[in-house]
């Protein structure tokens, strides 16, 4: 529950996944302009608002796209790139707030590629484009200035860290030597 709610706020109701800015407040209730992010027709990202809905207070949670909209860790893409680089695809752990939720997206060498609250990896649209399309209807959010960079860094580190636990002869615990060994060597804080 978030304790200070005052109108202009962002936030979430956490079981329906819908989230906006407060536009008024009655008794234990807020009334929220939900918004969701589409692709425009020529590639770009629009805010679109929706009818206001009633919440109740106690159901309300920080905005996650907020979380979005800034710059991602080198943390949470590595456990993406991680699932991804494992299975070639996002394992899916809550299909419904991977549904209700939208993308956060990026392109590196042609490749559309996403992450999702309630999928482990990346979603790969050359890849698993059924995937794409089934989590990312509501659109795709700019992963941030500099997502591509970092892609790329961590990518190569951890395709490195997996060819050299492959001629090991696999195991766990040597995959994460190889990862920890190859994120120091490329200088890769988390």
């Amino acid at each position: 529950m978030i304790p200070d709610i005052a109108i202009g706020n962002k936030v979430c109701d956490k079981y329906t996944g819908s989230c906006g800015r407060v536009v008024s407040i009655i008794n234990d209730e807020v009334e929220i302009e939900p918004t969701i992010i589409k692709r425009g027709a020529r590639g770009e990202y629009l805010e679109v608002a929706e009818p206001p809905i009633r919440v109740k207070i106690a159901n309300l949670e920080p905005d996650h796209i907020k979380r979005y909209e800034e710059l991602s860790s080198n943390y949470e893409l590595l456990a993406n790139i991680l699932e991804h680089e494992a299975t070639g695809q996002g394992r899916v752990i809550d299909a419904a707030k991977a549904r209700a939720t939208p993308c956060t997206c990026f392109t590196y060498d042609t490749t559309h590629y996403a992450w999702s609250p309630g999928v482990l990896g990346l979603i790969s649209e050359k890849k698993n484009p059924k995937q794409f399309r089934e989590f990312c209807t509501l659109g795709c959010m700019p992963g941030g200035e500099g997502v591509q960079k970092r892609f790329e860094q961590i990518k190569g580190a951890i395709s490195e860290a997996h060819e050299r636990w492959l001629k090991r002869g696999g195991g766990l615990p040597a995959w994460w030597e190889e990862v920890a060994q190859s994120l120091e060597e490329h200088k890769i804080e988390l």
